[in-house]
């Protein structure tokens, strides 16, 4: 569960110690609405549903009507008078962690049922509050759990007020005005910010632009914890090391989320068979500079070749000895492979026949 995804091995092995797996049918209660949380539920299989009873009095009739946990949910009564609050499902969901964290005892503000035969693990709230109370560093990596939660909760709910307020062109009534399109930039580092900014305002202030684009930057990448900053935007833009696996697009999903745009070539870390059901658009950048790239190549042969990053850092230490260490070779008349012809690799090899190699070159398909 995302939820001690990060927390250390000592703690993850204290909690699964005390975990139980339940195996229960669709009907079975956990959790009644009104009475005490006392365990803290992990699924594995299946969904889980909080449903709350219209009134408190409907809600106490239930609960006294049952007289044990392992009642069915599925009297007329439950289910007429009662209204579904949300649905739990996914493996590593959990639901009953803050209460019993916050407070001893706290009452269930719905009831929790299984939807579907489930697989649930159960750790009792006396048993997670004992491993806390016993080792003060599992209480602070829990509390920093919980910072982590909060601070991604605060940054997707302030992101959704800002698009939500915020002007949006056509759409204030504005005439003339072009719609807007909200992009959120993820792994955003200062290079990024410089090299958009100009280029969305140039975008922007072309007349022959049919909308405009408003772009905001985080450095978080993508993952299943800061999807959620993706509140109220259009569009996302990402880059090599963000994980757009399916959880993260079934949340963006969920969030209304239309585009995932690559500023990049490769689209390996997009599930692309879960972009299609969730209906998303995934654009990417075909090619660019495969110049330097290639050059980039032949810059790190020549570092190797003539030694010249052990020269430079001998050089700063004031090292300025001249020995075998330092010996390189000619490129002129040497036999290089070059593996993959595609663009880069074929501005590569023409890099390479200027300093007169001989070329050995392969790919598995064949270049025009």
């Amino acid at each position: 569960t995302p939820w001690f995804a990060d927390v250390s091995a000592e703690l993850a092995e204290a909690l699964a110690s005390k975990m139980v797996l339940r195996e229960v049918e669709a009907g079975h209660i956990f959790t009644h609405e009104g009475m005490p949380v006392t365990n803290l539920l992990i699924i594995e299989e299946g969904t889980l549903v909080r449903s709350k009873a219209e009134s408190s009095e409907v809600a106490k009739s239930i609960s006294a009507n049952a007289s044990a946990m392992d009642v069915n949910f599925s009297s007329p009564e439950a289910f007429e008078k009662s209204i579904v609050v949300d649905a739990i499902q996914g493996a590593g969901r959990v639901t009953g962690l803050l209460h019993i964290l916050v407070e001893v005892d706290t009452l269930a503000f719905a009831t929790v049922w299984a939807k579907t035969p489930a697989k649930v693990w159960q750790i009792a709230s006396e048993d997670i509050r004992e491993i806390f109370e016993t080792n003060a560093k599992f209480a602070l990596e829990m509390m920093n759990v919980l910072a982590m939660s909060m601070r991604v909760g605060s940054k997707s709910l302030r992101g959704l007020i800002k698009n939500v307020s915020g002007s949006s062109g056509a759409a204030d009534g504005e005439e003339g005005a072009k719609p807007t399109i909200k992009v959120l930039c993820y792994d955003s580092t200062s290079w990024t910010i410089d090299s958009f900014k100009p280029a969305v305002k140039a975008f922007n202030d072309s007349s022959d632009s049919a909308f405009e684009i408003k772009m905001d930057f985080t450095a978080d990448r993508l993952s299943e914890r800061s999807a959620t900053y993706a509140a109220g935007y259009d569009a996302i833009c990402l880059f090599v090391n963000d994980n757009a696996d399916a959880e993260c697009l079934r949340i963006l999903s969920l969030l209304s989320v239309k585009m995932i745009v690559m500023r990049c070539a490769g689209f390996d870390r997009v599930d692309i068979h879960a972009a299609k059901a969730y209906g998303f658009t995934v654009a990417r950048v075909p090619a660019y500079s495969p110049y330097a790239v290639a050059e980039h190549a032949i810059a790190l042969l020549m570092s190797v070749n003539r030694r010249i990053h052990t020269a430079n850092v001998r050089t700063k230490m004031a090292n300025f000895t001249l020995d075998t260490g330092l010996l390189g070779m000619d490129i002129h008349g040497k036999t290089v492979g070059v593996m993959g012809t595609g663009k880069i690799g074929q501005i590569l090899c023409r890099i390479l026949n200027g300093f007169g190699a001989n070329l050995l070159a392969y790919d598995v398909f064949e270049s025009d």
